[in-house]
């Protein structure tokens, strides 16, 4: 059975796999190998490819999980939506509102600067800052929350009686995003094809709705089972990446929506709820994964500039230790972040109030938090 109490663990497993995913850093090789098609034809036997396939996948589920966990609670709660105003004002004030003021307002006073500092400068017109703000929100990583609110929005009108009947629906939408990243008619990425996530999302109300008979079979109540199941479509994900960037020349080799990367990330899903349904995740001090996650663009922005600035790249293996030290870097930045961000005040009220919803006790220093962390697992360790 799925247990709620395991959902706050598992969207840190996913967070730290969207972090992951975000902060590898493909050094100039690869790029370059991935740029000239001319170059394709010999890339299976390219070590640094096959290892930077099989390290991007193993990040991959990150998104999968998130828009699982949202289709399940939706329709756990669908049926105490008494209207569709109020269910509308929630998602805004949840969702769009962290969303408007961290991420949109700041990105808009970027593009309007941009122009008239550093060497390239040049006139900014409407049509410049139109296109480049539609393409940091379609084609960044911020695409996530408008898709997930437009997600949600569509399915209030999906009664729970026919939810699986939208199926019929949403899985040719899926499958026409996934035949593309193969046959490359269109642009490729998951980001404009967010329509093909209503099929993932309809996966997590199904779960919710069939949990008890789905619990019912062996394969999905046995941690061994299922960790089969994980290598075997982690393989299979894998080798759809090799596929796509040898035979279909598509960069976009690492997409969301291939059905290996999809069936990998739901087994993975029921792996973490049986891990989780024993021990959970005990962090030092309350954190808040929607700022971190606001903020994340900014900090990789920040540090990816500076090591390529510096040519802190290497050849494979040891990209690989590089990605890791790029994804600690990250995680730092963005948790120093967090909690100076929660400790700021205005009029006697901490900032973080006026921007999310629900309030994050993050009023602990973060060397202060760690060392009582550490203390009391000395402290329990001795006792």
């Amino acid at each position: 059975m799925i247990n709620l109490k395991n959902f706050n663990d598992i969207r840190l497993v996913a967070f730290f796999c969207v972090i992951g995913l975000h902060s590898i850093l493909s050094n100039i090789e690869f790029t370059r190998l991935i740029e000239h098609p001319a170059i394709f034809e010999s890339v299976m036997s390219n070590k640094q490819f096959i290892m930077n396939a099989f390290y991007g996948n193993f990040f991959k589920s990150g998104t999968i999980l998130f828009f699982i966990i949202s289709g399940f609670l939706f329709q756990m709660q669908y049926q105490r939506i008494d209207s569709f105003l109020p269910f509308i004002k929630n998602k805004i004030k949840s969702l769009l509102k962290p969303y408007l003021i961290i991420f949109v307002l700041p990105t808009i006073l970027i593009l309007l600067i941009q122009p008239y500092v550093g060497e390239e400068k040049f006139d900014l017109t409407f049509f410049i800052f139109f296109k480049e703000f539609v393409k940091e929100i379609a084609l960044s990583n911020y695409w996530f929350v408008p898709a997930l609110f437009i997600t949600l929005v569509i399915n209030y009108f999906i009664k729970a009686e026919y939810v699986i009947k939208s199926l019929f629906i949403f899985i040719p939408i899926w499958l026409i995003s996934y035949l593309n990243i193969y046959l490359k008619l269109t642009l490729t990425s998951h980001t404009v094809w967010f329509v093909g996530f209503f099929f993932v999302f309809t996966i997590g109300r199904i779960i919710c709705m069939k949990e008890v008979q789905i619990s019912k079979l062996k394969i999905f109540n046995n941690k061994y089972n299922i960790l089969l199941l994980i290598i075997f479509f982690y393989m299979i994900s894998s080798l759809e990446s090799m596929i796509i960037l040898n035979y279909a020349h598509n960069v976009d080799y690492l997409n969301t929506l291939r059905i290996g990367n999809i069936l990998f990330s739901v087994s993975f899903f029921y792996l973490l709820n049986i891990i989780f349904n024993k021990k959970n995740i005990k962090l030092p001090f309350e954190i808040c994964t929607y700022f971190i996650y606001l903020v994340h663009p900014f900090v990789l922005r920040i540090t990816g500039f500076f090591l390529f600035y510096y040519k802190f790249a290497f050849n494979y293996p040891s990209q690989i230790l590089f990605n890791l030290i790029h994804l600690v870097v990250v995680l730092a930045l963005c948790i120093l972040l967090h909690n100076i961000f929660f400790n700021l005040k205005f009029k006697k009220k901490y900032i973080a109030e006026y921007v999310f919803k629900n309030k994050i006790n993050a009023s602990l220093p973060l060397y202060y938090s760690t060392f009582i962390f550490l203390k009391k697992q000395v402290i329990r360790s001795k006792g």
